[in-house]
């Protein structure tokens, strides 16, 4: 296995005080693949193998191959590991921001994509939800509440949040795609929400969609979520603009 890390361009030099870690991956292995370092079929070493190469945990090292998979490069075959696929001319002009972008202008594709499954899901949530489904929401208000009366991470209670609308669909499909993509949007609710001052705003965002799926008032469960998004699209743009 000590050969295989021999061919990645940048290994242990990563900035671990990044707050996109698992990007930087990424790139390290893209670059690789793109240089012919790794080619079709090769084997990439296990999430901990990965982890210790990088000296970092295995949060990010599984986001990371996540992006890779979602981008078509590599494939999880079960009980064997994640192999780097073939990369056809097709899949090359479906995937050009692989080769030649900064995967930070991927971010707002993503966003669209979270947009057309939770403007959905608050919709068909305001008319299906269930009593537990309720108690889902309150609980991961409440707990969103208490950490920042505590001063603590609010993303993990944000999700919580979001994914129990989701799952209030009841919907086969819906909860698959949203647990598919819920690693890589969660960039996204690293950057709406690392300004504190904004934790309260998208805790009252949360609470009034509540309301709304509460009094099963669809249309306006979708526009406050609307509200929502189009608020964290305007956060997140502010941040990546350049100065």
């Amino acid at each position: 296995m000590e050969a295989f890390f021999t061919r990645l361009p940048q290994g242990k030099i990563l900035d671990k005080s990044s707050d996109n870690l698992y990007m930087r991956i990424v790139d390290d292995l893209r670059e690789a693949i793109r240089q012919g370092h790794l080619r079709e079929g090769d084997l990439l070493p296990s999430e901990r193998d990965l982890a210790n190469f990088y000296d970092v945990s295995r949060v990010p090292v599984r986001e990371a191959l996540k992006v890779l998979e979602f981008l078509g490069v590599v494939q999880h075959v079960r009980g064997k590991g994640i192999f780097v696929k073939r990369i056809r001319m097709r899949q090359v002009l479906d995937h050009i921001e692989f080769m030649i972008m900064d995967p930070m202008h991927a971010l707002f594709d993503l966003f669209e994509a979270r947009e057309a499954i939770e403007l959905q899901a608050v919709r068909l949530a305001a008319a299906r939800r269930t009593a537990e489904d309720i108690a889902a929401m309150e609980a991961a208000i409440v707990e969103m509440q208490l950490n920042i009366n505590l001063g603590k991470d609010v993303g993990t209670s944000s999700v919580k949040f979001h994914t129990a609308i989701v799952d209030a669909t009841h919907n086969q499909v819906i909860p698959k795609l949203n647990e598919y993509l819920l690693d890589m949007l969660s960039i996204s609710r690293q950057y709406s929400l690392k300004d504190p001052r904004r934790h309260e705003v998208a805790l009252g965002y949360h609470q009034r969609i509540l309301q709304k799926i509460i009094a099963q008032d669809a249309d306006g469960a979708v526009a406050v979520m609307r509200e929502h998004l189009d608020e964290a699209r305007l956060v997140i743009q502010n941040q990546l603009e350049p100065e």
